[in-house]
């Protein structure tokens, strides 16, 4: 018999679609099967649509892997998606092979992010508002993300775990280093020249990255 392939479950970024990861999933290893469900608070909706929190699409991403009949799956994230993430590894530990944490963060800096929201909430509506998002969505996600602390939770994480971040991606280096240092069986890669989004401005780099990674577990 066949054995079934191994799961890696893409969570993409804030103004990103599950679509974003289409490089990686299609350069997997064989052995290897990749699906992107949409964040759950990012889809588009009206009113009715839930407020995004992390402990909520952290447990979206659990029934996800339930519907597919999935016990334990390989969990990538990038930006937004990497600290849903290492919410899922915290509350699911048992539910991750691996982890790879790409621009994530640990506890954002409150003074700067008060900032931006201030900036976003005087910026045109065009502007400020992401695909399907209008612009009250938005900094109801950014002050979601902004409320995150794991630093004290680092620690529970028991999946090997990648940490990835761009050379040039300035504001998530410290983040990086941070989950890194804090996540027992953790290890960091700092790509040259890399920027924030490196599943799409670098896609064949952050594949390789990704692949080695997963051969060695």
């Amino acid at each position: 018999m066949t054995p079934r392939p191994q799961t890696v479950l893409f969570l993409h970024g804030l103004g990103a679609r599950p679509s974003s990861w289409s490089h990686q999933i299609a350069n997997l290893l064989e052995g290897f099967t990749g699906v992107a469900p949409t964040i759950a608070g990012l889809a588009p909706g009206g009113d009715d649509t839930p407020t995004f929190t992390l402990e909520a699409a952290s447990d979206a991403v659990r029934d996800e892997l339930d519907r597919l009949g999935v016990e334990r799956a390989h969990v990538c994230g990038l930006s937004l998606g990497a600290m849903v993430a290492t919410r899922f590894a915290i509350d699911h530990p048992a539910r991750v092979a691996s982890l790879v944490l790409s621009a994530g963060q640990v506890h954002p800096n409150r003074a700067l992010m008060r900032v931006q929201r201030l900036v976003m909430g005087v910026l045109p509506e065009r502007v400020v508002a992401q695909p399907g998002l209008d612009r009250a969505r938005v900094l109801a996600v950014v002050d979601a993300a902004a409320a995150a602390d794991f630093r004290t939770e680092l620690g529970d994480i028991t999946a090997r775990t990648l940490v990835v971040c761009g050379e040039r991606d300035r504001p998530n280096l410290p983040a990086a280093r941070e989950l890194a240092a804090g996540i027992a069986n953790a290890s960091l890669e700092i790509l040259s020249g890399g920027r924030h989004e490196l599943n799409t401005a670098s896609p064949t780099e952050f594949s390789n990255l990704l692949n080695r990674f997963l051969l060695g577990h």
